[in-house]
């Protein structure tokens, strides 16, 4: 799909968004916007890149930013464009983590017509999901080195987002989830929260037996929390923008962020490369690590073994066959293969047998 550009955004809210920008930039006179662009539509948000220059004690300044605004959905999930405003807020208050910088929002949906609010633009190259970048683009080019570089660079700026307490998102769940006494949030708030909250919109009454007992199985036998906090629960190479030297100049899209363990994040950046590559028919490409050296390298990076790591693999291949019953794309294309549920199908039953054998070893309470 070919991205909007400047003369295709309606020029009455360009001037509504330049009006309410003056209004809060102190001391500027003549401000304008430019290099207006509308990609591709998101689910959740409408996304404006611009640039904005003004006048201020005669100094010429310029900022590029990026608005995000709200945007109807059927998905209620998908309905409180703060969330993800928040979500970034209390990252960059209370870890490490590359994420744009949040610069102003706006509740009230009578400026744009929406709520919304407006970040920083980075700089920086994503990897590519349509085609994959196992198959071409500027992560293909690269030397097996450098895609093992990228690969672990992006898993060590995840770990960066997990070192805050999960007590820094209040917004996140019932208040009583992150009050000073609740206990950290184990995989089941995060299976609750928004797995089992998402397949009760998406099946409209219908029963999915299968799916049903998968959640339920996983609610019923979590492992042990080392660490719990903030669920990013979109985590993959597509998500996150790289410097050209190959390190991590942002990680972003939190329109969804949970609380749980960090588990939940590194079993989705694993899947979600499998998906882009061996279930839409294409080689994985040399140089990015499989499954057994990535969790190897997530225990490295964490610091802790993980031998129910099948577990949290099978949560996150529950989550995204869910995501398939019901369209929320708000007329994004996607371009995913027919048989993209069958395939998910047979992972989710391939990750809950292995976690049953891991139970059935002693490890755990046997189901």
């Amino acid at each position: 799909m070919s991205e909007p550009t400047a003369s295709q955004v309606d020029p009455a809210l360009i001037e509504k968004l330049r009006a309410w920008l003056a209004a809060r930039i102190p001391d500027a006179s003549e401000l304008r916007i430019t290099d207006v662009v509308e990609p591709s539509q998101g689910f959740s948000s409408r996304t404006l890149l611009f640039t904005v220059s003004w006048e201020e004690r005669q100094v010429h300044r310029q900022r590029r930013l990026v608005a995000r605004i709200q945007r109807d959905t059927l998905c209620p999930m998908l309905a409180d464009v703060f969330h993800q405003y928040r979500a970034m807020k209390a990252i960059a208050e209370s870890t490490p983590a590359a994420v744009p910088a949040v610069v102003f929002a706006e509740a009230d949906p009578r400026v744009l017509g929406d709520p919304f609010f407006i970040m920083a633009r980075v700089d920086g190259r994503v990897p590519g999901d349509f085609p994959s970048y196992h198959q071409e683009g500027w992560v293909a080019e690269l030397s097996d080195a450098e895609r093992e570089t990228l690969w672990w660079n992006g898993i060590r700026e995840m770990e960066k987002l997990h070192r805050a307490d999960w007590r820094q998102f209040p917004f996140i769940g019932d208040p009583s989830v992150t009050a000073p006494d609740s206990a950290p949030p184990s995989a089941c708030f995060y299976l609750r929260d928004f797995v089992g909250r998402w397949l009760h919109w998406a099946a409209q009454g219908q029963s999915y037996p299968e799916l049903e007992a998968a959640l339920q199985f996983l609610l019923d036998n979590p492992p042990p929390v080392t660490r719990s906090g903030l669920v990013w629960n979109d985590a993959r190479l597509g998500n996150t923008m790289y410097r050209d030297d190959l390190g991590v100049a942002a990680l972003f899209d939190f329109e969804v962020a949970s609380l749980g363990p960090p588990e939940l994040d590194m079993a989705h950046w694993l899947y979600l490369d499998e998906v882009f590559s061996t279930q839409f028919g294409i080689p994985r490409i040399s140089g990015i690590p499989g499954r057994e050296a990535t969790i190897r390298g997530f225990e490295e990076i964490y610091g802790w073994s993980m031998p129910y790591f099948a577990y949290y693999e099978a949560a996150v291949a529950l989550k995204i066959v869910i995501l398939t019953i019901r369209d929320y794309s708000n007329g994004k294309t996607m371009n995913a293969p027919d048989a993209l549920p069958g395939f998910l199908m047979d992972r989710l039953r391939q990750y809950l047998g292995e976690y049953r054998q891991y139970l059935a070893s002693g490890a755990g309470v046997t189901p």
